[in-house]
């Protein structure tokens, strides 16, 4: 692959493989290496992307575990939607689902469902690749039901998501699903092993659990008590098939009953209810393996030191030792709380 000097003005190119296309780009931001304004492009089987110093990002990436080199390529600039600008509202103040942009109302910036319309047109003009945007109000229920407003284009809320090769049927009016999870989905199951044994108690579509098996050995059980999110993690099991190396089943059912019909066999939790998980913590000890299990303890609240607070907490009382093996900030939520998650071992025989 061909190494370039970076041109006054030009970013430079680094190259990595399309599975860890996503850990990277985040690394990169946060180091301050991405160049901005550029999109990244596609070389052969590698994903390149635009840095302001090709030499320091090869060095971070592969510091950070990710392969990486220089190389050679002609980026796009982007083109930043001037209605959202125009009108006060960030670049970020909107998520992409397959083909629909979202919307998430702010009360704060003082906008009128008026204001995020005319900015909905304005990216429908400017960014062919979106047909439709809708404004979500709020979230609600046990089901985590989005209220949504149409703003623009085609007025369907059903789609087609990609997350590393994956793909995700969504319907946003029928079940919450968040594309900036991307990157704990396939945290998540980089760090599940070979063998295990995996319950995600609040599915959704299924994002959890077809990234687990599609590049994990794993058994893994799918369960939530919305029956549309129940259908669609199936059908993206299905539709994923020849992508899976391990095994999943979805399931419809409340996840407080789960010890009364399964067997206490998981190595693997996944708790991603940051509203309720904290009800769920004797249900996930009864169904932890005799052997310990993994816990993935996702809340929201407003920092670190509470997210493991409130895990503890709600453990004590069920499990015999838990241990805390890290905690990190998964989304901003609103001014001052976010969604955090704090990684769990349950070590029953310990």
């Amino acid at each position: 692959m061909n190494v370039a000097t970076e041109e006054p003005g030009k970013p430079g190119c680094v190259a990595v493989d399309p599975r860890r296309a996503e850990e990277a780009r985040r690394i990169l931001k946060a180091l301050g290496l991405a160049a901005p304004g550029y999109k990244a492009a596609r070389l052969g089987r590698k994903v390149a992307f635009p840095v302001i110093d090709a030499a320091r990002a090869v060095e971070a990436l592969r510091g950070a575990g990710v392969e990486a080199e220089e190389c050679d390529v002609g980026f796009e600039e982007k083109r930043r939607p001037g209605g959202l600008r125009g009108r006060g509202l960030p670049l970020r103040g909107y998520s992409l689902i397959g083909d629909i942009a979202v919307f998430s109302y702010t009360p704060r910036l003082g906008l009128s469902p008026d204001d995020y319309r005319e900015a909905a047109k304005a990216l429908i003009e400017e960014q062919p690749r979106v047909k439709a945007a809708f404004l979500k109000m709020s979230t609600s229920g046990d089901l985590r039901v989005q209220r949504l407003i149409h703003l623009a284009g085609e007025k369907r809320t059903s789609t087609v998501h990609r997350e590393h090769g994956l793909e995700f049927e969504v319907d946003i009016a029928r079940v919450y699903f968040n594309p900036r999870l991307a990157f704990e989905h396939r945290r998540v199951a980089e760090s599940t092993s070979h063998g295990e044994k995996v319950l995600d108690m609040f599915s959704g579509v299924g994002g959890f659990t077809v990234h687990i098996a599609a590049i994990r050995r794993a058994r893994v059980l799918a369960v939530d008590l919305n029956p549309y999110a129940a259908v669609l993690a199936a059908r993206n099991i299905a539709r994923n098939k020849r992508r899976l190396l391990g095994e999943a089943v979805a399931a419809r059912a409340d996840s407080m009953v789960l010890p009364e019909i399964l067997e206490p066999v998981f190595t693997r939790i996944i708790m991603n209810h940051p509203t309720r998980s904290r009800l769920f913590a004797g249900p996930a000890c009864r169904l932890a393996s005799p052997g310990g299990a993994v816990i993935h303890y996702y809340t929201l609240t407003i920092s670190c030191g509470e997210a493991v607070d409130e895990a503890l907490e709600a453990f004590a009382s069920c499990c015999r030792r838990v241990e805390v093996e890290g905690c990190r900030e998964v989304l901003s939520y609103g001014p001052g709380e976010a969604v955090y998650a704090v990684d769990l071992v349950d070590k029953k025989h310990g």
